[in-house]
C-alpha cells in the first residue's frame, strides 16, 4: 500500500498566527494469509519515503520559520486489519498524528492525519469521516480479484476541519486539511 498526503494547518489567536504545510509518502509492504474466513497480516516494512514540513509563526515584531528538521514527530502508518465484508476486503489503517503548531504558542491542537473508514472512530476524539469533503476513505478491494492475478486499486479523498474555540477567555481559530491518495496492490503467491 502506497499512501501519499499533502496538507496544511492554521491557528490564529489574538497576538499570534501560525500556519504550516506538510507532505509525506509511506510505503507499507507485507504478506496476507487466508485464515478460515479471515486474513492474517504480516508486516514486512512500513517506510516513510518522503517527509517535508514547514511552519511560520507571526506575532507583533517577530516572525519564526520552522523547517522539517524542527519536527521531532513524523507520520507513521499502522495497517491494522483486513476485514472481509461480503465479497470485499476492507483495509483498516491510520496514520499517527501529532500536536501542532510546533512554534511557541498559547495552545496546541491535534493534527489528524489520514484514517480509513474502518478505523475512523477508533482512538480519536472526533469522527474523521464527518470532515471528508470530497471522495471516500473506504479502502477496499474485491476478494475475487486477488485470486485472478495482480489486483490494484486507487482511492483519494480530501479532509477539512475548522473550529473556533474559547480558550483562556480568548477566541482561537484552528484549521487543518489534507488530500490523500492511496494505492493498494495485491500480488497473489500460490
Amino acid at each position: 500500500m502506497l499512501l501519499t498526503t499533502s496538507g496544511e494547518y492554521k491557528q490564529e489567536e489574538k497576538q499570534i498566527a501560525c500556519s504550516g504545510r506538510y507532505s509525506f509518502s509511506i510505503l507499507w509492504k507485507g504478506n496476507m494469509e487466508r485464515d478460515d474466513s479471515d486474513y492474517l497480516l504480516y508486516r514486512l516494512s512500513s517506510d516513510l519515503l518522503d517527509w517535508d514540513a514547514q511552519e511560520k509563526a507571526v506575532s507583533p515584531g517577530t516572525t519564526t520559520v520552522l523547517t522539517v528538521k524542527d519536527f521531532e514527530e513524523k507520520p507513521y502508518l499502522n495497517l491494522n486489519y483486513i476485514l472481509r465484508k461480503e465479497e470485499n476486503l476492507h483495509i483498516d489503517f491510520q496514520v499517527q498524528g501529532f500536536m501542532v503548531p510546533r512554534s511557541a504558542s498559547l495552545d496546541k491542537f491535534f493534527l489528524h492525519l489520514p484514517v480509513s473508514q474502518e478505523n475512523s472512530q477508533q482512538n480519536s476524539m472526533i469522527d474523521y469521516d464527518t470532515y471528508i469533503v470530497k471522495g471516500s476513505n473506504q479502502v477496499m478491494i474485491s476478494e475475487k480479484d486477488i485470486y485472478l492475478g495482480r489486483a490494484e486499486k486507487k482511492f483519494s479523498w480530501t479532509w477539512k476541519r475548522q473550529q473556533w474555540l474559547l480558550k483562556n477567555n480568548m477566541l482561537v481559530f484552528d484549521s487543518s486539511s489534507h488530500e490523500v491518495k492511496v494505492k493498494v496492490t495485491i500480488i497473489p503467491h500460490f
